[in-house]
């Protein structure tokens, strides 16, 4: 091996966090992921934010989010996660709760949840996938 090759992968060592080693090096992290799906909500995008559940919910009023899926006139959705952390033994983990601060805007108001999301490695390893959710309102 040559010295910058060794140096590559000395350089992609340190940058993989071992946290996300489940899905295939250079996916979105478990937090991108939802922030795109919680943007997908926004703009009611119901195939792209069903498609970020391993298995999407049939019915939005039964769904682990279902609070923030029936808001009505959503105008702004804002998600803050915190790092996640993992809910298996596994090395890497293959189910990681990632927790979250969500704040909705809407015609009626401001609302707040606080809760996680539980992730897990797509059939395909290539991405993570919502396996659940749990949301509570938040008051101020």
């Amino acid at each position: 091996m040559t010295e910058a090759a060794s140096e590559a992968a000395s350089v992609d060592a340190i940058t993989i966090d071992p946290l996300y080693g489940a899905v295939a090096i250079g996916s979105e992290s478990p937090a991108a992921m939802l922030n795109r799906y919680m943007l997908d909500l926004l703009n009611q995008n119901k195939a792209r934010s069903d498609a970020a559940w391993a298995y999407a919910p049939a019915d939005p009023r039964h769904a682990d989010d279902a609070v923030l899926r029936l808001l009505p006139d959503v105008r702004n959705l804002r998600l803050d996660s915190d790092v996640a952390v993992p809910r298996d033994d596994g090395q890497p983990p293959r189910l990681l709760q990632v927790p979250v601060k969500i704040r909705a805007v809407t015609a009626e108001g401001t609302f707040r949840y606080h809760g996680w999301y539980r992730v897990q490695p797509s059939a395909d390893g290539r991405a993570w996938q919502i396996q659940s959710a749990s949301l509570q309102p938040t008051l101020d």
